[in-house]
């Protein structure tokens, strides 16, 4: 399966930059992405793995889905 993503080294530099672009911040395979919301979608109706990344009060949280 194909999708747009964005990676970055950090997850805060992900979550920044999903923030700036109306982008959802995740954990694929090890790699901090942004992704859009299509792309989510089309990733927990395949069943596939992946973490929300946020960022609560400075400390950078994950959220698994599909794990």
């Amino acid at each position: 399966m194909k999708f747009q993503v964005t990676e970055f080294k950090t997850a805060h530099e992900a979550i920044e930059h999903a923030v700036a672009t109306d982008g959802i911040a995740v954990r694929l395979n090890g790699q901090n992405l942004v992704v859009s919301e299509d792309d989510i979608d089309r990733l927990m109706d395949n069943g596939i793995g992946f973490a929300y990344l946020d960022d609560r009060n400075g400390t950078i949280v994950t959220i698994p889905v599909n794990p």
